[in-house]
């Protein structure tokens, strides 16, 4: 008979352990390893919640592990939070790769042992503040984004009765185009009054702007204009109202907090943040000045959809993160090698559920498109130049990760002549690898022409 692994041989690193299998209809709880006496089976509702924690503390349970399942593990991990366990919330794809009869029995059984001997990695849990704004600002994103399908819905209506306000326009949702949008809802069909409604800076003529709004107008037509139109409106005013609701927690949240001793004036150096029609109303860098401690405003691109998303997603938690490379690989910024027999197998990068990587390639985005000169700027241009867009926004990302990072760890503020520095860094080392491969192959001045253009010119 073949000899078994003695698993109960290993170090135990944690005692007094729970293991739970998280279910949809019901959740399975270990704190040992007799199915019969040391597992019962729980509700998914409150009361059932709380006599879990409860069975848990008769036991001198401390430590409770369980698995990422699809959102049904949020209510009771704030249950066990509150009631003083410490929770680990981890991968599904780390408990999976077992031989053993398979069963929520056995699953339970299976993570707390897993979890007794240290081997499961957690997942990382943002603080209780981004925990309670962070379905508010997935919200307000999805908000937008319907509010935007309301204006291409809007379009296509126009375009079907050959008003091309699309093509009049290059933002239909510009002032002057909810203005036209507007008039035509409150029956303005004339194209001479609508052509004056567009703002003077428009670079197409008159005349054109004229024949472009002139339609064939029916009544479906007109319905589904006004009726787009007023869902728009409702979306804005709940956006609003969404604005108004952060902008509560945010002010309950920092109540007495005082602001970074470090910085006398908050306001002085910082940049004037650039406001589309979809950028919140409410002041989200001082907020998040005083809960972090550093203004990351001053971080160029980084406005306010980009920090409300930081504070959503992260928040305070960073440290939680041993290191700012640890931080970019979470938000999925760095290869995640595979290698076996000396041959590199595979270099996706790790998955990222959170709307915070996208947000860091957009941020990364607008740096490349900025005319004023910045290190940011002129990283993006260089990795451009070499590897093409699409690596350069994701390795912009990437250093923006690390200098967030650094200044959220460290205390200290954003310093473009510190990247400098690393730009000069970067370039005497490069200057050093020149000629260590010159030496190395034996080229000289004389072989690269060198002597020969300075004696021509």
């Amino acid at each position: 008979m073949k000899k078994q692994d003695n698993y109960l041989a290993m170090p135990v690193v944690h005692q007094q352990v729970a293991g739970i299998d998280i279910g949809s209809q019901f959740h399975v709880v270990a704190v040992g390893d007799d199915p019969k006496q040391d597992v019962q089976q729980f509700g998914v509702s409150t009361k059932e919640l709380f006599r879990l924690a409860d069975w848990l503390h008769e036991h001198e349970v401390k430590y409770v592990a369980l698995e990422a399942t699809g959102g049904y593990e949020r209510p009771l991990v704030n249950v066990l939070q509150e009631a003083g366990f410490e929770v680990l919330v981890t991968a599904g794809a780390n408990t999976k790769n077992y031989r053993r009869f398979k069963s929520d029995t056995s699953d339970a059984i299976h993570i707390r042992t897993l979890h007794s001997l240290g081997l499961l990695p957690p997942i990382f849990l943002p603080d209780e503040f981004s925990t309670l704004i962070r379905p508010l600002v997935r919200l307000r994103k999805s908000l937008v984004e319907d509010a935007a399908d309301y204006i291409r819905r809007i379009q296509k209506a126009l375009r079907a009765g050959n008003v091309r306000l699309d093509t009049v326009l290059t933002d239909t949702n510009s002032v002057s185009g909810l203005r036209i949008i507007a008039a035509i809802c409150q029956g303005q069909e004339d194209p001479l009054k609508l052509a004056d409604l567009v703002d003077s800076h428009c670079k197409k003529k008159l005349t054109e702007i004229i024949e472009l709004l002139r339609g064939n107008w029916n009544g479906a037509m007109r319905f589904e204009v006004r009726s787009n139109y007023r869902l728009y409106l409702n979306l804005q005013a709940e956006i609003a109202e969404l604005d108004k609701e952060l902008d509560q927690h945010f002010t309950d949240h920092t109540k007495g907090l005082e602001q970074p001793a470090a910085v006398a004036n908050p306001t002085k150096g910082r940049q004037k943040l650039r406001q589309s029609r979809n950028t919140p109303r409410l002041p989200i860098e001082e907020y998040a000045h005083k809960l972090l401690g550093v203004d990351l405003s001053n971080i160029p691109g980084f406005g306010r959809d980009a920090l409300l998303t930081f504070m959503a997603e992260v928040g305070e938690s960073i440290a939680k993160f041993h290191s700012a490379k640890a931080f970019a690989k979470w938000l999925g910024f760095t290869p995640n090698n595979k290698a076996s027999g000396g041959k590199v197998l595979s270099k996706k990068t790790l998955k990222n559920k959170s709307t915070l990587p996208n947000t860091f390639r957009m941020v990364a985005n607008s740096l490349g498109n900025m005319k004023k000169p910045n290190p940011m700027t002129a990283f993006f241009q260089r990795i451009a130049y070499r590897a093409g867009r699409i690596k350069a926004i994701t390795a912009t990302a990437r250093k923006l990760a690390v200098v967030v990072y650094k200044m959220l760890t460290t205390g200290e503020a954003y310093e473009p002549t510190k990247l400098m520095r690393d730009i000069a860094s970067v370039k005497q080392q490069q200057i050093r690898q020149m000629k260590k491969k010159l030496a190395k192959f034996g080229i000289t001045g004389a072989d690269l022409g060198l002597f020969t253009n300075l004696s021509a010119s």
